[in-house]
């Protein structure tokens, strides 16, 4: 059986809007400042979301 599909109220929509604008303020910050690519930094978020929403 397929679970139902999650819809975000307009609030969590903007919530996960700030939060998104933050990671991505936070991984620019981390290529400036270190020799990380972007496959270093996807890399990171993956094992971030395996760790912690797995």
């Amino acid at each position: 059986m397929e679970s139902p599909k999650w819809k975000p109220t307009q609030e969590e929509q903007e919530v996960m809007e700030v939060v998104w604008m933050q990671i991505k303020g936070a991984c620019e910050k981390l290529k400036e400042e270190t020799n990380a690519q972007n496959q270093h930094i996807q890399k990171m978020l993956k094992e971030m979301v395996d760790r912690y929403y797995s």
